[in-house]
């Protein structure tokens, strides 16, 4: 074919025309991989967790940080028609003092579905005063079996697991049973308490007995055939539920975030198409001489067009796969604090916009070829 033989005669230059576009490919892939890994890092603890919906308490959504539900609002939301099963999923801050530096972490209290956590290392049987934390912590220095101390909560906490993809504000989560979460949850706010004017011994217990038995968020599942909004319909004005994804989107300036994180993703997919197709007309245009004397020799215009897209679709093919290897290697070298996060739909659109813009441009170059007189590779011809 005209096409193979063009490409295998001219392996140099159609071989840096391949690496140029596995190059902008892979830089297409690696910004969206990085961008989606923010998104990951900003939300992967509260996105990941294994229900059909989160309720917050009234007015709070979607702040996991402001809601709190009391053992009887969990017990409310259990007995609403169209939901499942319920578990409790508490939040609090605090900071890890007991490390060369000291870094700040995210605690998640667990009903009883630490299932759901990818262990990468230990185990997931978690008890009390024990800790599976973010696999990124690792990289402050802790290890399986450390003993983590918490400020300004004055906990202690042993660490029997790793997990993966489960940082909360781009910091590592730690999570443990709701019993131990309760009492890191009462000993901050009794903290802040104290901060504010102190409390008495009196005050505190009354406090520790409302806390008892609560959670900041509700995961539920529901009944097959309801949808989110018939439960929403039930809880009315007191609860406002949402999907997991929904819930981690919502806050902490993440609407924001996504909006400027999809803006970077598509300028980049359409500067590394535009990139493309610009150069494939390009080549057609340096080949107008040899198109002349193709078409004098009785080659159709379809004919040639046709060797041309086959063209096009044998570098960009080869140019893809290696875009995709360059931005997997470039991903596995970095480290687990970078954010980097491949999402196949993204890529896959990435993919799909270089080969669109590839075949755009080369209705620029079949412009061209339909330009392109034959008599003028025959007028060269006499002139020689």
């Amino acid at each position: 074919m005209l096409a193979l033989k063009e490409l295998l005669g001219a392996k140099f230059k159609f071989g840096l025309i391949a690496l140029a576009i596995g190059l902008v490919v892979s830089l297409t892939m690696v910004t969206s991989a990085m961008s989606e890994g923010l998104l990951t890092g900003m939300s992967g603890a509260k996105s990941s967790l294994d229900a059909d919906a989160l309720v917050f308490q009234r007015d709070t959504y979607p702040t996991l940080e402001r809601s709190i539900l009391s053992a009887n609002d969990l017990e409310t939301i259990a007995g609403t028609p169209g939901v499942a099963s319920v578990y409790g999923v508490g939040h609090t801050y605090a900071s890890v003092s007991s490390t060369a530096e000291a870094f700040d972490v995210r605690v998640l209290g667990l009903g009883d579905r630490f299932e759901q956590l990818p262990i990468v290392e230990g185990t997931s049987d978690i008890g009390p005063g024990e800790t599976v934390v973010d696999v990124t912590a690792k990289l402050e220095g802790v290890e399986l079996g450390d003993t983590l101390t918490l400020t300004p909560v004055d906990a202690d906490l042993t660490v029997v697991g790793f997990t993966e993809d489960r940082r909360y504000v781009m910091v590592p989560t730690l999570f443990v049973d709701l019993p131990t979460w309760e009492e890191l949850h009462v000993a901050a706010v009794l903290g802040r308490v104290e901060e504010e004017g102190g409390t008495d011994a009196a005050a505190a217990a009354q406090m520790e007995s409302e806390f008892a038995g609560s959670a900041s968020v509700a995961a539920i599942t529901l009944e097959e055939g309801v949808t989110l909004e018939d439960v929403q319909a039930e809880f009315g004005s007191d609860y406002r539920a949402a999907t997991p994804v929904e819930a981690a989107r919502g806050g902490n300036g993440m609407p924001e975030m996504i909006l400027a994180v999809g803006g970077i993703q598509w300028v980049s997919i359409i500067i590394g198409a535009l990139l493309v197709g610009v150069f494939f007309y390009i080549t057609t245009l340096h080949k107008t001489g040899q198109i002349a004397a193709i078409k004098a020799i009785g080659a159709s215009n379809g004919h040639l067009y046709r060797q041309l897209l086959l063209q096009i679709t044998i570098l960009v093919t080869i140019a893809t796969l290696f875009g995709i290897v360059v931005a997997l290697g470039a991903g596995a070298g970095m480290p687990p604090m970078m954010a980097f996060d491949p999402d196949p739909g993204r890529w896959a659109v990435a993919v799909f916009a270089v080969f669109a813009t590839a075949y755009v441009g080369s209705l620029f170059s079949l412009r061209s070829i339909l330009k392109t007189d034959p008599a003028t590779a025959l007028g060269r011809s006499s002139e020689a």
